[in-house]
Parts: C-alpha cells; sequence; structure tokens
C-alpha cells in the first residue's frame, strides 16, 4: 500500500515518542501528572531535620528559640540575636549549673530537654505577678477617679485614702490591711524607687504616727489617690508631697 511522505512522518514522530515514554516512566508521570500545575520546588532535607546541639559560634532561628527560653528562666537577658555567642554560653552554663547538668556551656540533647520541661512547667503555672499587674492595677485605679471622698470609705459610694488602695488591690486579688500604718508596716516589699503599680506612702499629713496617706504610682511623678476632693491624680513633685514623703512599697 502506497504511504506517503506526511503520513511516513507522523509514523517516526509517534514512534519515537512511544519509545521514550516507555524508556521513561518516571519522567512520564512527572510531566503529565503536573502539566496544569506549578512545578514543586525541591525539599531542602537538611530543614527537617531536628537540631540536637547548639553551641558557641552557631546563628539562626534555633538558637533564638533557645536564648528565648533561657530569657523566660531568667539566665539570659541580652538581645535575643540570634548569635550564640560567650553571652549566651555563659547563660547555658548557669542553667546547666542549677540542673545538675555537665557544665560545658553546650545546648545538647540533655540540656535542651531539661530546658524545654522547665519552661513549659513555669508556663503553667499561675503567675502572681498576672494577678497584681500594674496595668490592671491602673486602670480599675483610673476607673474611680471622681470617686467622692468618704471618711471610713472603702466602696466606689465614697473612699477614704487607706480604702481607696484596700479596695483597688482587692479586686486583683491583693489583701491588705485597712490603715496605711499597717499597710506600710506589714504588707507588700518597700522599693527604692517607684513603678507603674507600686503604692507611695506619706507621713505627717494628720495627726498619727507613722504611715497617714498613701496613692498608687502611675508615672510621670504622678499617683492617684483619695484626697480631700475625692479619688483623683496629683502631682508628687509639688512640696506638699515632697515634704511628706516616706516611702514606697510594692503589693505585686
Amino acid at each position: 500500500m502506497f504511504t506517503s511522505r506526511v503520513s511516513a512522518r507522523k509514523y517516526v514522530i509517534s514512534s519515537a515518542l512511544v519509545t521514550s515514554l516507555a524508556l521513561s516512566p518516571v519522567m512520564s508521570d512527572g510531566v503529565f501528572a503536573n502539566a496544569d500545575s506549578k512545578p514543586v520546588e525541591e525539599s531542602d532535607s537538611t530543614s527537617q531535620q531536628t537540631v540536637d546541639l547548639l553551641e558557641k559560634g552557631d546563628v539562626g532561628q534555633d538558637v533564638e528559640t533557645l536564648q528565648t527560653e533561657l530569657e523566660k528562666l531568667g539566665y539570659y537577658t541580652y538581645n535575643l540575636d540570634g548569635i550564640f555567642g560567650p553571652i549566651t554560653e555563659q547563660a547555658v552554663e548557669d542553667f546547666q549549673a542549677e540542673s545538675g547538668l555537665t557544665t560545658d556551656g553546650i545546648a545538647g540533647p540533655k540540656t535542651l530537654d531539661a530546658l524545654s520541661e522547665t519552661t513549659n512547667s513555669v508556663d503553667l503555672q499561675p503567675s502572681t505577678d498576672d494577678q497584681a499587674s500594674e496595668s490592671d492595677v491602673v486602670s480599675i485605679a483610673e476607673s474611680l477617679i471622681g470617686t467622692p471622698y468618704v471618711w471610713g470609705g472603702t466602696t466606689p459610694d465614697g473612699f477614704d485614702s487607706s480604702g481607696f488602695i484596700q479596695y483597688v488591690f482587692g479586686e486583683v486579688g491583693v489583701d491588705l490591711h485597712r490603715k496605711e500604718s499597717d499597710m506600710w508596716k506589714y504588707d507588700g516589699e518597700t522599693v527604692e524607687t517607684p513603678e507603674v503599680g507600686d503604692v507611695v506612702f506619706f507621713e505627717g499629713t494628720y495627726d498619727t504616727e507613722g504611715a497617714s496617706h498613701s496613692g498608687i504610682y502611675i508615672g510621670d511623678n504622678k499617683m492617684i489617690h483619695a484626697g480631700s476632693d475625692g479619688v483623683e491624680v496629683s502631682d508628687l513633685t509639688i512640696d506638699y508631697w515632697q515634704d511628706h514623703y516616706l516611702g514606697v512599697k510594692s503589693f505585686k
């Protein structure tokens, strides 16, 4: 039978394609299966590996994670820069020493496991700082601005100075003595300089022994307190408060 050149050419091409597909089954699966989709990038096998050792000279996200966990536990107080330098090494050594591990400054499997377990246990514990956080204390105090002054008052219907402090901290779960003199003697911890949410105390504001007035420090040399005009914001730099200043206590 007569075969044209065109038909012969088609036959040759199709034969070659069949031969190619027969010899390259893997390629043909890949080509046809992904014909209408984006090329699949090669996976980086090293990125799937779990890092089980970090040491001085290492850099990257794993080091930053290590620094973050050490920071949570108070061992690392520098920048979270992902660089395993001398400061990170010292932090690892301090953790190892207190955890009964070999103190070599290398975060190997045992150190990383111990660090992870310790961090997780800390995260699961309720935080007393959250109960008496400065933001909560200040927010509650600010919400009471304008409440009238009432001698012996301990509720939002009216406060005296110690009743105001006792109420605000009671709202965040901190029990304080009723009188300022007893708060000053028995409650919280004395600190050198006030931080937001601390309580500043004064003496000699009226005829009584010891602390006689107090206010919640809100920063910028200001406090919220229950004064004679009710709950208000006052400037601590004025002479009256400076002359009667006694000290600061933290109830957090």
